[in-house]
């Protein structure tokens, strides 16, 4: 209810300003022509009824001269009052998408609290999309700038949000709802023109500094959002062999995948902030996990090189990052490590698979937990348990290789064959056959009974004597 009447009273605040910009403009351009008959009956209450009748345009048409005399100051409040019209409808058109909304218990949506409330939010997101457009218009007639890439920002996340959840506005063409594949894509280019013309607005950074990176953060996360869409779409997980669909995906089709992160990372790369940092080893990452799955399928031996060098390089550039801001990342570290170490096993050799070992065996730091919440102990577990798996697997192809090269050397020299790959592959074997000693403190953790305490996983100790004895 004080949401309600704060939104009447904001409503009743921007007719207010737009009579009252309409009174200005009506008194300057009756001085301007002179007092008659004919001016003095287009009275100030023909636009107040027009106010009543249609609240689609806030501001009636006038001549640019008047328009131009209208004092800044009511065009700055208006389109302040739109905007938080706006942000009020926006931030219930996203409340009512939220699984935890109730409606009343009438024994009907019992199985989905969130069923059937799309269409709450299409009107609300509606709404907001056109109050914000008024307050855009506004702040474009008076020229604030910083403004205008605020209401940009906003109009944005109404885009987002139709991306995101599929929500269908009024008046959507039938081929929109029925090309909802593509329509999630179309709701994400939208914002991305949107932020660019709010680049474009203020021209060069020096305008408003926080303004222009603001606009940029949520530019390159829009970018990034996309291009993985369109990943998803282009390379989705059916049952359809992956090499069929990498081969129908067209250099155009590559390029739009491909640019839209390439365009992010260059955007938070050129930010420098820590937080940009992080955001452009994730656009890295996602780069990375495109080219590991399409340079395999690729028509000549030049593309599949230039391809796998492709994903080698931004697999190196996420691990690097992650690598040196393990604390907080475990999880994105362990799942990058084990998707790097994937990537060089694929490639054959010992070097390959002596270095998909060496990212898996990186991963010890990750499982040294000072505190940590439930959730991701027990996703820490899981993957400690697939980094046991890898290493395993890893380890036994290299015992092959070690046994059959250490053969032709014994044929051919006098040479003590190595075992080191057996000796590591016997420590695996142990840690399998051993108890798990340590899983009442892990009890401990999921309790959060051992809150100053430092646990450590079982497999860190594994990790660690292997890569002692990989670097021996």
């Amino acid at each position: 209810q004080i949401k309600r009447d704060a939104c009447l009273v904001l409503v009743a605040a921007s007719v207010c300003y737009g009579r009252a910009i309409d009174a200005h403009v009506f008194f300057d351009s009756r001085d301007d022509r002179g007092e008659n008959g004919r001016t003095k009956d287009a009275s100030p209450r023909t636009t107040v009824e027009k106010d009543h009748s249609d609240c689609s345009n806030l501001v009636s048409a006038t001549p640019g001269a008047a328009a131009s005399a209208v004092a800044p100051l009511l065009r700055q409040r208006l389109g302040d009052a739109c905007n938080e019209i706006g942000k009020v409808l926006l931030g219930e058109s996203r409340a009512v998408l939220l699984p935890q909304f109730s409606l009343p218990k009438s024994g009907i949506l019992s199985n989905n609290n969130s069923f059937g409330m799309s269409h709450v939010s299409a009107i609300m997101l509606a709404s907001a999309r056109f109050w914000f457009s008024e307050g855009l218009a506004r702040f474009t007639e008076g020229g604030d700038l910083r403004n205008v890439a605020l209401l940009r920002c906003n109009l944005c996340q109404c885009c987002k949000i139709r991306a995101n959840a599929n929500i269908v506005l009024p008046g959507t063409s039938a081929e929109d709802i029925s090309g909802k594949k593509n329509g999630s894509e179309k709701h994400l280019q939208e914002a991305v023109d949107h932020l660019v013309l709010a680049h474009e607005a203020m021209g060069h950074r020096d305008t408003d500094r926080v303004t222009w990176d603001m606009v940029s953060e949520e530019l390159a996360a829009t970018l990034l959002v996309l291009g993985v869409r369109r990943r998803q779409s282009a390379l989705s997980s059916s049952s359809e062999p992956l090499l069929l669909q990498a081969l129908r995906l067209t250099p155009g089709g590559e390029r739009a995948i491909v640019e839209p992160m390439e365009r992010s990372c260059s955007i938070y790369e050129s930010l420098g902030t820590p937080r940009a940092s992080c955001q452009a080893a994730a656009a890295h990452y996602q780069l990375a996990l495109y080219y590991s799955k399409v340079w395999t399928c690729q028509r000549d031996e030049g593309k599949t090189r230039e391809k796998l060098a492709a994903a080698f390089k931004h697999y190196g550039l996420a691990h690097q990052y992650f690598f040196a801001h393990i604390q907080g990342n475990e999880t994105t570290f362990v799942i990058l490590s084990l998707d790097f170490s994937n990537l060089y096993s694929a490639v054959s050799g010992e070097e390959c698979l002596s270095k998909a070992l060496l990212c898996c065996l990186d991963t010890r730091s990750a499982f040294l937990l000072l505190s940590a919440p439930t959730s991701a102990v027990e996703q820490m577990q899981t993957l400690a348990e697939n980094v046991e798996s890898r290493i395993s697997k890893l380890l036994l192809s290299l015992v092959k290789i070690e046994k059959d090269d250490n053969n032709s050397k014994v044929n051919g020299t006098v040479r003590k064959p190595s075992e080191k790959y057996k000796n590591m592959y016997r420590k695996v074997l142990g840690y399998k056959m051993m108890p798990s000693v340590n899983s009442d403190s892990n009890n401990d953790i999921r309790r959060g009974s051992t809150e100053n305490l430092q646990p450590t996983f079982r497999i860190f100790e594994l990790l660690q004597t292997l890569y002692d004895l990989l670097k021996a």
